[in-house]
């Protein structure tokens, strides 16, 4: 038997080969069009102290986190998110006003085994800090849309969310199983749900519906019809404004049971899918209230590309064209 030392650990990523050619071009492209928009580069250190994530509450788990003691007795953990540590050196510099930065490297996360998934994942991405509302989030979903044809995937699209709708549902359903359910989908859930808690309508017709609400413009404006909420109703006319500031629309849906990916959203969020892969590809939104961390206040908002799952698509869409 093969001695297991000889092996890839299971939570590294295979060695790219062939590949390689494929993500240096991708990120070159990517660079360019971020350097176009006035994203500066920067290098992030690949170590970061547990407490600096666990502090927050932003939704990384320190489960997911590999760690060790250094040599003064601290956690440290390899970087499993750029967002932070880019927002603690916008604090850190003392900077005012607008900011743009990107940067392309790797996170580490432990996923779980059953899930067939490695630990570590290329990723690219820009954060915007200092520009408040849909002005800033015009200008990244724009610059989203001109780095499409550098990803080289047919047939992406972006989903579009609210982060303030769904902490508002949160609010009125009241019930901590909720979150769980919605990101399952469970429409059988939601139905106990709704019995347990006695929800009337016009809440309880909201609900039930939810697991469908996705798809172009229409059901956009079907639900802001609807739905009576103010606050609720609030957050769907500022995705619809969002939408029709777009130069090209093409791309672009929504899916307004979305949950989010982090705790630190506060206004849209934003996913992108291929046909071939699994996983989100594009993950971001607005998050103007992380900054009161490193005590500012400062609106913010950035997205990411998964490079390791564009590769997959990438394969994956090249097999079905053989």
């Amino acid at each position: 038997m093969e001695e297991f030392k000889y092996l890839i650990p299971e939570e590294s990523i295979d060695a790219i080969m062939d590949n390689v050619a494929t993500l240096r071009t991708i990120e070159n492209d990517l660079r360019q069009v971020f350097v176009k928009n006035g994203y500066l580069e920067v290098l992030m250190p690949s170590f970061e102290y547990v407490d600096l994530y666990n502090d927050m509450d932003i939704g990384i788990e320190e489960e997911k986190m590999f760690q060790y003691i250094n040599y003064e007795g601290k956690r440290v953990a390899l970087r499993t998110d750029f967002t932070v540590p880019l927002a603690r050196l916008y604090s850190s510099k003392k900077e005012q006003g607008e900011k743009r930065y990107c940067y392309f490297g790797k996170v580490y996360r432990k996923e779980k085994r059953h899930k067939g998934r490695s630990s570590e994942f290329f990723q690219a991405g820009v954060e915007l800090l200092g520009k408040a509302g849909y002005e800033g989030d015009i200008e990244c979903l724009q610059v989203i849309q001109e780095t499409l044809s550098s990803l080289q995937l047919k047939d992406i699209k972006i989903e579009m969310s609210s982060a303030k709708f769904y902490h508002r549902l949160l609010k009125l359903v009241d019930d901590e199983s909720f979150v769980d359910i919605l990101k399952k989908r469970d429409l059988s859930a939601i139905k106990k749900l709704i019995e347990k808690k006695q929800i009337q309508s016009p809440l309880k017709d909201l609900l039930i519906q939810l697991p469908r609400c996705f798809g172009d413009i229409d059901i956009l404006k079907k639900m802001i019809a609807i739905i009576q909420d103010e606050e609720l109703k609030a957050a769907l006319k500022e995705l619809e404004n969002l939408y029709n500031h777009l130069n090209n629309k093409d791309v672009f849906s929504f899916d307004l049971a979305m949950t989010p990916s982090m705790k630190y959203y506060t206004g849209i969020m934003i996913k992108g899918y291929s046909p071939y892969s699994a996983e989100t590809i594009i993950n971001g939104g607005r998050y103007d209230r992380l900054m009161n961390h490193f005590h500012k206040d400062v609106p913010a908002i950035g997205f990411s590309y998964d490079l390791s799952h564009i590769l997959n698509a990438l394969e994956k869409e090249g097999e079905s064209h053989d």
